[in-house]
């Protein structure tokens, strides 16, 4: 009788430490999942996404059973696979994603001219227990919904916002879109009711999204200001507001941004991981 062997449906049963990508990417990508079984069982997972955004990578993530045998031979077999997906779509580089350390697979990348192009720090903070300033009020707050039904201020959003995520990474520059579709990308899950921005002179002072994750948990967004002491108000009366309404604040701070690690430092985050990203020109 014939073996049956596991197919891209089967799932690896419990996600190890540290290799929270390729997990996500099954989930999300399933039709583009390739299982490797060349001994009856699952030795390997790879999956592959595009984002519009950044239409010229191959996004990907791998994981290879740590007690699978020959395992250079086995990460040259699903390399050589995400190779040539890259070649057939045309994408004129590869990239990775994952919590430090990172895991075997991609540390071999690191043999065929992968290297990393940037971390971020992933972490939680307690808002119950934070001890915030008295806040100022050198101008007035905004709410998203107020914001967004003033048509020439919420452009000026749009517009700045997409303007510095175009910037950023200089990795993998995005592409620019319409405006309308930019609102819809990232308005997704904002807080309507919750200060937006800050405005100061009758002018736009600075802006922060704040997403809501569920279950009592808000995630930090994009921010941005024309000067520090402006977002420093803003992300303040933020966090008085968000005190009363959720119980955990996330985010991703970017070590080599200077703003980012400052807003980092300034509060007493716990459960902070390093979140690294690899990438090879094809």
């Amino acid at each position: 009788m014939r073996a049956i062997l596991p197919n891209k449906t089967e799932f690896i049963p419990h996600a190890p430490q540290n290799e929270h990508e390729i997990f996500m990417a099954m989930r999300t990508y399933p039709d583009n999942v390739k299982v490797y079984h060349p001994h009856g069982s699952i030795d390997a997972t790879s999956v592959f996404w595009h984002n519009k955004l950044h239409p010229n990578a191959l996004n990907f993530a791998v994981y290879v059973d740590p007690k699978a045998t020959e395992q250079d031979v086995l990460f040259q077999r699903v390399y050589e696979d995400i190779k040539k997906l890259a070649w057939k779509f045309d994408d004129d580089r590869m990239i990775t994603r994952d919590y430090a350390p990172q895991h075997p697979f991609n540390q071999w990348l690191t043999t065929k001219h992968f290297r990393l192009v940037q971390t971020a720090l992933t972490a939680t903070v307690d808002l119950g227990g934070l001890s915030l300033n008295a806040p100022t009020a050198s101008g007035a707050l905004k709410t998203f919904a107020e914001v967004s039904s003033q048509d020439s201020l919420y452009q000026s959003v749009l517009e700045r916002s997409m303007r510095e995520y175009a910037g950023k990474p200089t990795f993998n520059p995005a592409i620019t879109m319409p405006l309308p579709d930019w609102s819809a990308l990232i308005s997704h899950r904002q807080i309507s009711t919750a200060p937006f921005a800050l405005i100061q002179d009758d002018q736009l002072a600075a802006f922060s999204f704040l997403y809501d994750l569920g279950e009592h948990s808000v995630e930090l967004g994009q921010m941005n200001a024309t000067n520090a002491q402006a977002l420093n108000e803003l992300l303040n009366r933020q966090l008085q507001w968000l005190q009363d309404n959720y119980q955990t604040l996330a985010g991703e701070f970017g070590m080599a941004n200077r703003l980012e690690m400052k807003i980092f430092q300034s509060l007493p985050f716990k459960d902070v991981n390093k979140y690294e990203t690899y990438m090879r020109l094809t």
